[in-house]
């Protein structure tokens, strides 16, 4: 449980650290510009933690597939995972936009407001990226491979902070962004981490021949349906849950932008804490899953 649980939880800490990242970074800049990335952030999680929380859904379709030794299902799985992020990016994209109407008539303080739009225009356009990741790290940690989840958290904090220091302040002949360019590096720095657990699968593909390259490239719309039956409960409470916190920031931004921005200091505080038990829930995910899978050899492959 250990040996699973504690790169996963490492992961969730570097998850965590990103946000802490560019609240540092442009908590320099003014309160204004912390305040903006806070709501911003928080509201493109309220509508994108949707499609996150549809991915949980592999936690228990792979791990069973891999219990019972049907490594094709787990890719299968997978490569449905992939299939129902490619529509559900524009949709989620599109929620995100409609945020911009909604804050204006919200009284959200002028200042505050002035620099959150760019911000989430810019973090929108990493909506894609971060489903496949999410879709990818499932994969990875029902199939035991966490260590390369662990790195890819690790070092795209780096390139979160180069990103920052380059866009936030305007280094490099880069243009001096403030808020705006927190959101381009958290954009950039997600790309990467999902290039990185892309190119390890691939790679582990090859190398041990799991069969991933084998698997049909057809959409399976039955594991599509068990993916979005697993997961949607889990998104929609994930949803409330996120749209709690956003409704609360938005409720701080229409104060001052001091009171936002301690607000965002507090936040990133009490989650930091919440990715220790969160990273060893997933751990336990896997490790129910495939005892359950290997018990029940004889299950249809449509039921996985």
């Amino acid at each position: 449980m250990l040996k699973l649980a504690g790169p996963l939880v490492v992961a969730e800490v570097g998850w965590m650290g990103m946000g802490i990242v560019d609240t540092m970074m442009v908590g320099r800049v003014s309160a204004e510009a912390m305040g903006a990335v806070s709501l911003g952030s928080v509201l493109f999680y309220a509508v994108a933690i949707f499609g996150s929380g549809l991915m949980l859904g592999l936690d228990t379709l792979v791990s069973q597939a891999y219990g019972a030794g049907r490594r094709m299902d787990c890719h299968r799985a997978l490569l449905s995972a992939v299939y129902l992020a490619l529509p559900l990016t524009p949709a989620l994209m599109f929620l995100i936009w409609c945020w911009e109407p909604l804050l204006v008539r919200f009284g959200i303080n002028p200042l505050v407001l002035l620099q959150t739009l760019p911000y989430l225009r810019a973090i929108m356009w990493s909506t894609l990226p971060l489903l496949l990741y999410f879709a990818f790290r499932r994969y990875l940690q029902a199939t035991n491979h966490t260590s390369a989840i662990m790195f890819a958290l690790v070092t795209a904090n780096l390139v979160n902070l180069a990103g920052n220091w380059i866009l936030v302040y305007g280094h490099f002949g880069a243009r001096a962004m403030g808020a705006e360019g927190s959101g381009w590096a958290t954009c950039i720095s997600r790309v990467y981490m999902t290039g990185v657990l892309v190119v390890y699968t691939l790679y582990d593909a090859i190398v041990n021949r799991t069969g991933l390259l084998r698997a049909p490239l057809l959409p399976d719309l039955t594991r599509i349906r068990a993916l979005i039956n697993l997961g949607f409960p889990a998104a929609m409470q994930l949803s409330i849950e996120v749209g709690v916190f956003a409704a609360a920031t938005a409720l701080i931004g229409t104060l001052d932008p001091l009171s936002l921005a301690a607000h965002q200091i507090a936040i990133n505080t009490a989650s930091l804490t919440y990715m220790v038990p969160l990273g060893i829930s997933s751990a336990a995910a896997v490790r129910v899953g495939r005892p359950w899978g290997l018990a029940r050899l004889s299950w249809p492959a449509p039921a996985c």
